[in-house]
């Protein structure tokens, strides 16, 4: 009697797991996944890679400048790529150099993005170009280099660090904005090629993060319009959310502070209202004392480029030296 009763529960709890995973998905398993993120290096990126390496996920960590081992920035352990995610080449030479020393990647974080508060006018078209690369079509990049992977695995997560300016932007915030909004309309495409998000096949989930203000160098100088209503959020906190999303299997949004809820409301609202709300909370004037980083960082990575071609030059050099030197024996 004993061996039927244990093959029906057995049969039962396999049943049950199976329908847990189409509605739910595979639950995050820090043994078995293997977790990327872009732009991971500083500011809302480490500490995702932080809490991720924690839990003991192996972390995967693609950035332009990468922290110096030993530094605040640093985390022992985590495999860093010095990876232009904005080239598409750099995504797949890094993509097969990452799965012959870690593996599968199956938890992708879609984070990297840099900001220019200039008015339009003042944008240079590199500028502009270089924000919508970074901040929106590195994620195209990104999911089209690991998704198949994923989908060979019945095993996936691709997370897309939105934010709230995607459905409301200020004034000076032009390309930033737009690269925003289009993320959230390539998550909802996504989504939705994957198959129906109550009732998952694929394996593979998909989840939007967009948070309000962060407290990061990114966005020194931004005046935040009310304290109250629209209050900095501490980047630890945030990716607390996250893991707390990966680890619970949850998809769709996830929208922070409160008020991220109504800012898909406003697109709807007549527009003199709007004009009236955007007056009063002083969202159009809040870039003015603004510092640009991403200058800083665009100087660090051409000190790192310049960096590399001199060290590659010096080695082609002593070849050829060293070249020379055989075919002096050789003549002596």
């Amino acid at each position: 009697m004993t061996g039927p009763l244990s093959w029906i529960f057995y049969r039962t709890n396999w049943l049950f797991l199976e329908v847990s995973n189409l509605l739910v998905g595979l639950l995050f398993d820090p043994n078995r996944d293997i977790v990327l993120v872009t732009g991971g290096s500083s500011g809302l990126g480490k500490e995702i890679s932080s809490l991720f390496h924690q839990r003991g996920a192996k972390v995967v960590v693609f950035d332009l400048v990468l922290p110096e081992m030993g530094s605040e920035n640093y985390l022992e352990g985590v495999h860093y790529y010095v990876c232009d995610v904005s080239n598409p080449d750099d995504v797949k030479v890094k993509a097969k150099q990452v799965l012959e020393d870690v593996g599968i990647i199956t938890i992708l974080v879609n984070n990297a993005g840099i900001v220019s508060g200039e008015k339009i006018l003042d944008l240079s078209f590199d500028q502009i170009e270089k924000t919508i690369s970074v901040n929106l079509l590195s994620s195209f990049y990104t999911v089209k280099t690991f998704l198949p992977y994923m989908l060979d695995e019945k095993r996936g997560y691709i997370v897309t660090i939105g934010s709230t300016l995607g459905y409301m932007s200020p004034a000076r915030l032009s390309a930033y904005g737009a690269s925003k909004s289009g993320l959230i309309a390539l998550h909802e495409s996504l989504t939705y090629e994957l198959g129906s998000p109550t009732f998952n096949t694929s394996g593979v989930k998909t989840l939007l993060i967009c948070p309000g203000q962060l407290k990061t160098r990114m966005f020194d100088g931004v005046k935040t319009p009310s304290t109250l209503f629209a209050p900095e959020l501490d980047p630890k906190d945030v990716a607390k959310q996250v893991l707390k999303a990966v680890t619970y299997g949850c998809r769709g949004e996830i929208k922070m502070p409160f008020y991220g809820n109504f800012m898909p409301i406003f697109r709807s609202v007549p527009w003199p209202i709007v004009a009236g709300l955007r007056y009063i909370s002083g969202i159009d004037t809040s870039m003015k004392k603004f510092v640009d980083r991403t200058k800083e960082a665009s100087i660090q990575s051409a000190a790192f480029i310049a960096d590399t071609t001199s060290m590659v030059s010096q080695i082609f050099a002593s070849k050829e030296n060293y070249k020379e030197d055989i075919n002096l024996t050789v003549e002596q």
